[in-house]
């Protein structure tokens, strides 16, 4: 044959496999027909070229054409005598379970024992037939061989609760154990109940039926207490212990899962040595029953109790080892594996573990989980952000992965997106009692503490602690996060009754303690009897982080060294997420040194200039009236009119209209400092404004008058007059001098 004609024949081939992708019958079928003209031509030693076309006529034929049966079987046996057939090739054919001869089942399964798509469809023919213990015996062997095939356990499932329904309508006297362990596998509760009054079953076997329709009626609490009480009394049958070891499992009992299980019994496999298909059919028995896969799942159930009940390492190390040992490619076991090395803290090789039991058939959205984790241990927050929008390209988000990239944002400071990410969790999902919502409120609740939000941050705080016991250690968690947030806002009462309740409690956080102490000693509140007064010893050395600074501030403040507590709450508030609010506590600070106003100036100065956000009318007004008791009259003077230029309404209703008007006299004081005499004689004027004014504002406003107005008489009658009414005790004559001005102003005015 000529090298052009192979070539026109494969090219032809080749359009025809693209056409067949295509899904492309109108051009595909005269193609076909040309190409079973041409195929004849081929050198017979073009043995692929051959099984190439016999491979697509076969799909053309399953696709296209009304199946014949015998003609695509002839083309496996062509493929057979080419030596060219392959397991996909059998595949394709017996999946046409209603139709394929049993002898082409036994035929492939004999040459392919270990191909899942093959017995799945030789367990379809089976059921079809109604062969039912025969497809039940298959789908055990490949479960043995592939636990996590669920195309096998749902099929597995849908076979023995039709051969249950089968026995259950025949006429015939059906078999008592089978029904039992039918209806146990199926969970058939109503057939349970039935074989429960069945005599022919012996005691282990109507244990098993009882405790089987206990567990789907009642609640995990009564059957955990019906296990203590009663049922870890009783002589179990495996059987019926591995269904309580399951059951304790999914609840995460997992001290009862320890009680239930010993060691299991050493697998015994069978000889892989057949040369019919009944011969098979006893090696798939053998290697059912031969414990393989059970031993390998006590293994993972007894790990599993050791790592999150006993924390026994030995056990979890000789499970991991055993188990590994009987199939070293067992995903559930390497992930136990993974988690020996995560509890002890070797988290290199916990990713490893991980690794491998991805590889070996985890599924990837638990392999993402376990990742998860491990990067939460060794504090990756990029990595955690990574593996999620892996998992989101795969899979809808859950409750699960929105926590962990929110704390990430949260922890790398993206709290704009961490907000959207929490209301995005919160809104879109159920958020049962036991869920991650109580922890991500709480994260919001940090979100609004950074920006101040202190009303929000306690509208989420309700919403978490519905999800807790009062008194609990999350209940407690959340009010030390109260303290912190309530000292923020300056409500120190407040911050005091959290911090007593969770003292009580013994639950008040290390770093708190002396905040504690500090909210008792500034406000004078209420202390236990066993809260030990402040000292020297608990001031920490080389401070470094916010709460170390913060802490030794409050130390310092209580011991009155007021200037070491000013300076440690000022670095505090450099690393602290409401850098004014500390800042201005050191200046309170700073301020109770009455011997040294410099610290308290420069502070204040510091606070304007750096955290101008920061200002409000106490801040400067402090600042005023520091710098007019350092007699600097001029900056006084300035800082007084700003107060008066910002906060207006303030500064006049802030105090009371009297001789103790604190802003006025200090207007009045610095006026006369800086020498601005109109000014100092109109504020001093103020205090004459109400209709009884006090005898010192007439005193001083008559040494006004005697000093720059003494020609004005009427001034000093009025002074003098109103004087003259109260029990003053004059100095200089002054009610001779009133006569001597009445008499004066008669002769100027009234004769």
């Amino acid at each position: 044959m000529s090298v052009t004609r192979r070539q026109d024949i494969i090219a032809q081939i080749e359009r025809a496999e693209a056409l067949y992708k295509a899904n492309l019958y109108g051009p595909l079928q005269p193609l076909m027909d040309s190409i079973q003209e041409l195929i004849v031509f081929l050198d017979e030693d073009h043995y692929t070229d051959y099984a190439r076309y016999y491979r697509l006529y076969m799909l053309y034929v399953g696709a296209f054409e009304i199946v014949n049966m015998e003609v695509l079987q002839s083309y496996v046996v062509a493929l057979e005598n080419i030596r060219e057939a392959k397991a996909s090739d059998y595949e394709h054919v017996c999946s046409y379970y209603t139709l394929c001869d049993e002898a082409l089942y036994e035929k492939a399964l004999m040459l392919y024992p270990y191909n899942e798509t093959l017995h799945l469809h030789y367990a379809l023919k089976l059921q079809h037939d109604k062969r039912y213990s025969e497809a039940i015996l298959v789908l055990k062997y490949v479960l043995e061989c592939y636990p996590a095939l669920t195309e096998a356990r749902l099929l597995l499932w849908d076979i023995e609760s039709e051969q249950l329904e089968h026995l259950c309508e025949t006429t015939e006297e059906a078999n008592a154990e089978e029904l039992l362990q039918l209806a146990s596998n199926t969970h058939n509760i109503k057939v349970l109940k039935g074989v429960l009054l069945d005599e022919r079953l012996d005691q282990k076997s109507q244990d098993l039926a009882r405790i089987h329709v206990a567990l789907w009626e009642n609640k995990s609490s009564e059957n955990k207490n019906l296990w203590i009480t009663e049922w870890r009394h009783l002589e179990l049958a495996d059987t019926t212990r591995m269904l309580l070891a399951d059951y304790a499992k999914s609840f995460m009992m997992y001290d009862m899962v320890s009680q239930i299980l010993g060691a299991p019994s050493k697998p015994e496999f069978p000889e892989e040595d057949y040369t019919s298909f009944e011969d098979y059919k006893t090696y798939m028995h053998a290697l059912a029953h031969s414990g393989w896969q059970l031993a390998q799942h006590q293994y993972e159930l007894i790990g599993n109790s050791a790592y999150y009940y006993s924390k026994n390492k030995k056990t979890i190390e000789i499970c991991v080892e055993r188990g590994l040992a009987l199939n070293p490619k067992n995903p559930l076991l390497l992930v136990l594996k993974a988690k020996s090395f995560f509890f002890n803290q070797n988290y290199n090789e916990t990713g490893q573990a991980y690794h491998e039991a991805f590889r070996n058939g985890l599924r990837m959205s638990e392999y993402l989980f376990y990742l998860l984790e491990v990067n939460s241990r060794i504090e990756s927050w990029q990595g955690i952000l990574d593996i999620v929008v892996q998992f989101h390209r795969r899979q809808t988000p859950t409750l699960k992965t929105l926590f962990f990239q929110a704390r990430a944002l949260v922890k790398l400071g993206r709290l704009d997106e961490a907000h959207e990410v929490i209301n995005e969790a919160l809104a879109d999902f159920p958020l049962p009692q036991h869920s991650y919502a109580p922890w991500l409120y709480n994260l919001r609740m940090i979100i609004h503490k950074h920006n101040q939000n202190y009303t929000a941050f306690f509208e989420d705080m309700y919403s978490e602690i519905n999800y807790y016991q009062i008194g609990d250690s999350d209940y407690c968690s959340t009010m030390n996060m109260c303290v912190e947030a309530l000292i923020e806002m300056g409500d120190y009462k407040e911050a005091h009754k959290y911090a007593i309740y969770n003292y009580e409690q013994e639950q008040l956080a290390p770093e708190l303690y002396t905040v504690f102490q500090w909210i008792c000693f500034y406000d004078f509140l209420a202390k236990p009897e066993d809260l030990e007064a402040v000292s020297t010893a608990q001031l920490i050395d080389n401070p470094t982080t916010f709460l170390e600074h913060r802490n030794n501030g409050f130390i310092y403040w209580m011991l009155r060294d007021f200037t070491a507590g000013s300076e440690a709450l000022k670095l505090a508030a450099e690393q602290a997420t409401n850098k004014a609010y500390y800042l201005k506590l050191a200046l309170s600070c700073a301020d109770e040194n009455f011997d040294d106003i410099t610290p308290t100036l420069a502070l204040n100065e510091y606070i304007q200039n750096e955290v101008p956000q920061a200002k409000d009318w106490k801040l400067g007004f402090d600042y005023a009236r520091a710098l007019h008791s350092e007699k600097r009259y001029h900056e006084s003077y300035s800082a007084y009119q700003q107060l008066l230029q910002h906060y207006p309404d303030y500064s006049f209703f802030q105090f009371e209209k009297d001789e103790y008007h604190v802003l006025l006299t200090v207007l009045k004081e610095a006026s006369k400092g800086v020498e601005n005499i109109p000014n100092y004689i109109k504020y001093n004027a103020m205090f004459l404004s109400k209709d009884q004014p006090s005898a010192q504002a007439l005193l001083e406003h008559l040494e006004i008058a005697n000093t720059y107005s003494k020609d004005d008489l009427f001034l000093h009658h009025n002074l003098l007059e109103q004087l003259s009414k109260m029990e003053v005790e004059f100095e200089n004559d002054e009610l001779n001098t009133l006569k001597d001005i009445k008499s004066e102003l008669r002769r100027a005015y009234f004769v």
